[in-house]
């Protein structure tokens, strides 16, 4: 469709709808049939449960930082990555030269196998994982050893430890883990990071460090460190802080780890308005703990819905669910992407199971009302 100025104006007209809508109350809905559709704009179409976004996007003070930055938008960052980095130094209690900033913790995953893997080095993972290190990995003909998670889904470090060696060049921990969303006790991670060889690198991936909820079990690398030259933890502004679209992402180690995993960042990959953006979002952590704690609501939520359906879902330390809907998966993911519900592929390694991201409360409510569209058939275990 050619764009003309009707067609634009129509498009402003829309998307200022369905900004208003987001802001109606919902109690109205609750007394709605299951199978009667949502007004038209109360929610974006289609619904986006596939991706572990945040749904309800950044917070009110990092809105006002964008629109203010916009204006600047057609020059590079200046001093913004400094502060940046001195902020989060200051909040990890390290030097501003053991941070390192990437385009989301994508890019950090992404240099710290660069840097870490070769030829004769080879990439540990827990399987299933988030595969973006891997992916990259073999892409570029390193071997990748994938070890199956615990039959509770957490990481099984002896069965790690029992495949790693001298030619391990790299150990990838997610923890909480993604697509599980489960939750590897921390002793269990130092225990088997202490076993390894010397010159093995460790990546640890704490994208979801801010949903999980008070446990002994979990503690962030970042909070109690080891004082390990061989550990990098990642980090991002893409979850709790709801700026998945500007791609913020940072590496916290050694400085001497810090400087060719920085060597090998894209110049300026950051743009100015992310940072900024950024830079707020970190100030604020208000927001931070409000956004924690809604999660946890929703997440109880959604497992309350799971239990009335008398479906199975794992135990969940992230802002999304993996559930057994106890029918195949190959007719649950169509039969939501036909009602304009996305929720992530399939997994291989997981075929019985659905990755669901938590949306808000309206976008929560037309996935049960989709889900119980589904014509009855037989249960699978």
């Amino acid at each position: 469709m050619a764009i003309t100025r009707r067609n634009l104006l129509r498009g402003i007209t829309a998307a200022s709808t369905i900004l208003a809508a987001g802001s109606r109350p919902l109690g109205a809905l609750a007394s709605r049939n299951k199978n009667e559709s949502l007004p038209a704009g109360l929610i974006p179409v289609p619904v986006l449960l596939n991706r572990n976004e945040n749904a309800y996007g950044p917070s009110e003070k990092v809105l006002s930082v964008i629109r203010e930055s916009a204006s600047v938008s057609n020059r590079y960052q200046r001093g913004e990555y400094d502060t940046l980095r001195k902020l989060l130094a200051d909040l990890h209690r390290v030097n501003p030269d053991q941070i390192v900033l990437g385009a989301g913790s994508s890019e950090i995953l992404r240099i710290s196998g660069a840097a870490f893997l070769g030829p004769n080095k080879r990439l540990l993972v827990p399987h299933p994982t988030y595969p973006l290190l891997s992916a990259n990995a073999e892409a570029n003909g390193i071997p990748v050893l994938r070890v199956p998670l615990t039959k509770t889904q957490e990481h099984d470090t002896d069965a790690m430890f029992a495949q790693s060696g001298s030619a391990t060049g790299l150990v990838y921990i997610c923890n909480p883990n993604n697509p599980t969303g489960t939750l590897t006790p921390h002793k269990n991670i130092e225990s088997f990071i202490n076993k390894l060889p010397s010159n093995v690198m460790i990546l640890i991936d704490e994208a979801y460090h801010h949903y999980v909820s008070a446990t002994a079990a979990y503690r962030s690398f970042l909070d109690y460190p080891l004082g390990d030259p061989r550990i990098v933890v990642a980090r991002t502004f893409s979850k709790i802080h709801g700026l998945a679209g500007l791609r913020v992402g940072y590496a916290v180690s050694t400085k001497e780890v810090a400087s060719p995993l920085s060597a090998r960042c894209l110049q300026n990959g950051v743009g100015i308005l992310s940072v900024r953006a950024a830079i707020a979002a970190l100030e604020d952590t208000a927001y931070v703990r409000m956004a924690a704690k809604r999660n946890s609501d929703d997440r109880q939520e959604f497992m309350n819905q799971v239990n009335a359906r008398m479906l199975r879902a794992v135990d969940s330390h992230a802002n999304f669910v993996l559930m057994n809907p106890l029918r195949p998966v190959s007719e649950v993911i169509p039969h939501l992407e036909k009602n304009n519900v996305l929720v992530a592929p399939a997994i291989p390694a997981m075929d019985k199971y659905i990755r669901v991201s938590l949306g808000t409360p309206a976008e929560m409510k037309e996935f049960w009302r989709v889900w119980d569209l589904m014509p009855a058939g037989k249960m699978a275990m």
